[in-house]
């Protein structure tokens, strides 16, 4: 009965904003609601619960991501072979709350034993007034080269990553000059902080060779 009663309680809450966001582009999978810009570039708004071990399948989270393909991927030519991609494939990430708070401390937790209604009113109002307009803004490379630092709370965990990314859109571009100055520019803050992960030097060695940098 709970199962059933939470997973209603979802189907509703994804229904009603399915009806905001279908007229601008977007279509629903699962728990996902995906749409391309600029051909190849995904936004994404997911619905998650918590884990069952936690006892946790009744509270809520709403996921937000904006995928670059060659960021995600590091390669420079890659092809989108897929309907639609997951948040967790995105290298943009934040969820509701952490946007409107600007704060990654201000994440919201919906707990779907409470009033659907009020939940459905402020997720809407989020994702209307915090999340829509920064996706019409950072719905192209150029615009994420000029703007992505104008928005760290939708850069909650990869925002370490931005010269790093900024080298595999240039590279996209065929900016290969570009590309490399960036790459070369993380990789001695990477070398600074290699103590912490040893390993992301090997990688991006290998990054290094593929990229004949």
């Amino acid at each position: 009965m709970e199962k059933s009663f939470v997973t209603q309680q979802i189907n509703h809450i994804e229904s009603e904003v399915y009806k905001i966001v279908k007229p601008i582009g977007f279509t629903k999978h699962g728990r996902t609601l995906h749409r391309f810009v600029s051909d190849d570039i995904s936004q994404v708004i997911n619905f998650q619960c918590g884990q069952a071990y936690r006892d946790a399948t009744h509270l809520l989270s709403v996921n937000i991501g904006i995928r670059i393909p060659e960021c995600f991927e590091r390669q420079f030519h890659v092809v989108n072979n897929k309907t639609y991609y997951h948040e967790y494939e995105c290298n943009l990430r934040t969820r509701l709350g952490i946007v409107n708070a600007k704060n990654i401390k201000g994440e919201k937790v919906y707990n779907l034993y409470k009033d659907v209604s009020e939940i459905c009113s402020d997720i809407i109002h989020e994702i209307e007034n915090d999340v829509l307009p920064v996706f019409d803004i950072l719905s192209s490379r150029e615009a994420v080269l000029n703007y992505r630092r104008e928005y760290p709370w939708f850069d909650a965990l990869n925002d370490h990553l931005i010269l790093l990314e900024e080298a595999m859109i240039y590279g996209h571009q065929n900016d290969l000059q570009k590309a490399k100055e960036l790459f070369d520019k993380y990789y001695e803050i990477a070398l600074q902080n290699s103590k912490r992960c040893p390993g992301h030097i090997d990688y991006l060695n290998d990054l290094r060779i593929r990229f004949n940098f």
